[in-house]
């Protein structure tokens, strides 16, 4: 039984990080301030194994853990993180999160704020028309600059929640957040719960996402686009035998409206290209101007998920958690990711190191030269998240106790440190076939 209880801890951990409604997981360091997102996966879906949380669905954990303690007993939680990442296209971010969570018996509330500052010379501002001669700060002054190839700004984050368990396999949880750029914002509203059956040995999961973005731009003071998007998931986690666990789920999401960059182009023609003094990349040999046109989207793109995970005790406290996704969108990138990653929880310290491999074709609208005239298109991008690409990232997070509570009235704390090595490839993307980056971040997590 304790076997099984340590599996199911471990287990349970993985399951509660990562069943969040679709578009929930926490936040990752964008690869450049120019672009509007990306369907790549991240390795930050497990972060929070570390960050000192309970399980609270563990259908083997003993009586006692699972009754409600006082509003008086019940510590408040809370979590601040520091982070850097880097990347060989010359991005870098740098993060400042601070979290706070009370529970009162059944009920919780929770609120995260989020800072990220970037600044980016990457092949996307390089390449632009307009961001490539001149340095644009996208601050509240909009300040600007004639140096040429830098962009800079500043994103905010906050997401406020409540949640509820009945600390018998039954939990209902609601979130929103906003967050806002200088030509960028969005808010957003979810909904996730879960509900044991069977004996507790096996967990349905649910999910549904709302969200709306306004996107401009910080050199077109006309352009003002929306898009709406929403999400949806569900799944099923059992517990087999007392040292396996597995989970099946399904997610999907539908997104309408302006999805391209507003500072991207596409050239046509067989071109090729001069890196000047500056840095900005200039074409020559282009089908019509030299600055092309800005990106042409479809509107509406649906894209699905199929992920099979499972989780096996080695020993008391150790386990290796396997899983593989495939995914599949109506743009016609096809992707498929399989990972594993060891975890180790211990009584004092807590350790996770993982391994993920990422593969995906190209959308079907998606060329890395388009070499006609403009006009035998309906659909282009320059956006090199959208053709092939294979990825490779490691993770590793370790967290120690660096004080325990003596009496009732002292704090618990913890220690963590999180790292991520990332390598993509973009083969056939002349512009950029690779890009390697580094996150690393430390933190400290405490209850009182």
């Amino acid at each position: 039984m304790q076997l099984a209880r340590a599996l199911l801890f471990v287990a349970v951990m993985t399951i509660a990080a990562s069943a969040q409604a679709p578009g929930d997981t926490p936040p990752t360091p964008p690869p450049a301030p120019t672009a509007t997102g990306s369907d790549t996966p991240s390795a930050d879906d497990y972060r929070d194994v570390l960050a000192g949380e309970k399980p609270t669905t563990d259908p083997a954990a003993p009586e006692s853990s699972t009754t409600a303690a006082s509003s008086d007993e019940i510590p408040v939680t809370g979590t601040g993180r520091f982070g850097v990442y880097h990347d060989s296209d010359a991005t870098t971010v740098m993060r400042g999160l601070a979290t706070a969570v009370k529970q009162w018996d059944h009920w919780s509330v929770n609120a995260t704020a989020v800072v990220d500052a970037v600044t980016s010379a990457s092949v996307d501002v390089k390449t632009s028309p307009a961001l490539g001669k001149v340095d644009v700060v996208t601050g509240a002054s909009g300040r600007s600059s004639t140096s040429g190839g830098e962009m800079s700004d500043t994103r905010y984050l906050g997401t406020v929640g409540a949640g509820w368990n009945d600390t018998h396999g039954h939990a209902l949880n609601l979130t929103t957040s906003a967050a806002t750029e200088r030509d960028y914002a969005s808010i957003s509203a979810g909904l996730n719960g879960s509900t044991d059956v069977a004996d507790r040995t096996v967990t349905l999961l649910g999910g549904f996402t709302v969200t709306d973005n306004w996107i401009s731009s910080v050199l077109d003071s006309t352009l003002h686009r929306k898009m709406y998007a929403i999400g949806w998931s569900g799944g099923v986690a059992r517990v087999i035998t007392p040292t396996d666990a597995v989970r099946l789920r399904y997610d999907g999401k539908l997104s309408d409206g302006y999805q391209a960059s507003p500072y991207r182009s596409v050239r046509f023609g067989d071109w090729t290209t001069t890196t000047l003094s500056t840095g900005q990349i200039t074409f020559a040999n282009t089908i019509g101007s030299a600055d092309g046109l800005p990106e042409n989207y479809p509107e509406t793109r649906v894209s699905t998920a199929l992920t099979a995970e499972w989780v096996h005790a080695l020993a008391l406290g150790v386990g290796v958690h396997t899983s593989v996704r495939a995914a599949h969108d109506s743009w016609g990138v096809d992707s498929l990711t399989p990972s594993i990653d060891l975890r180790i929880a211990k009584t004092s310290w807590r350790m996770q190191l993982g391994y993920r491999f990422y593969a995906q074709t190209q959308a079907n609208f998606f060329e890395d030269k388009y070499t006609m005239d403009p006009s035998m298109y309906t659909n282009y991008s320059s956006d090199k998240e959208l053709g092939r690409e294979v990825g490779h990232l490691g993770a590793f997070d370790v967290a120690t106790t660096l004080m325990d509570p003596e009496t009732a009235n002292d704090a618990r704390m913890m220690l963590f440190f999180h790292t991520e090595v990332f390598e993509y490839s973009y083969p056939g993307y002349v512009l950029l076939p690779s890009r390697t980056s580094a996150f690393i971040e430390a933190g400290l997590s405490w209850e009182h």
